[in-house]
């Protein structure tokens, strides 16, 4: 029975998946241009296939990263990753998620020419920014 499942995200742009990915330490693993990766699942023949970027996660099985249109898919052996590493896949994704969208809204914020100049974070672990653009 295969442990690998794949997983839609909101991820759209590869750039801002990299710094959220250097902010909290983690490798990674790009597939030089028209290559593609091969990642390994637990079964001796499963395998991931198509993948054009790998996250690294402390054991032999990664995450990968598929293109999909214009949206990106993440797909893992799960249950190997946390057999291997003890970190769950909600933990995993809410971790990357969240510093992907935080990347991506700093980003954003620059562009439009706004500096940051508080950065605050809640109880519940929400971020609140304040920014300000002289004009």
């Amino acid at each position: 029975m295969s442990h690998i499942s794949k997983i839609d995200t909101k991820i759209k742009n590869l750039q801002m998946l990299k710094k959220a990915l250097e902010a909290l330490e983690m490798k990674y693993v790009e597939a030089e241009e028209g290559q593609k990766l091969t990642l390994q699942g637990y079964g001796k023949d499963e395998q991931i296939e198509d993948c054009i970027f790998e996250i690294k996660t402390g054991s032999k099985y990664s995450i990968g990263i598929r293109k999909v249109e214009n949206d990106y898919e993440v797909v893992a052996d799960w249950w190997a990753i946390e057999t291997f590493t003890g970190q769950k896949q909600d933990e995993i994704m809410n971790k990357i998620t969240r510093q992907y969208a935080y990347e991506t809204i700093i980003d954003k914020v620059k562009d439009m020419g706004y500096s940051v100049v508080q950065e605050d974070e809640d109880t519940k672990n929400n971020i609140h920014l304040t920014v300000r653009r002289w004009s």
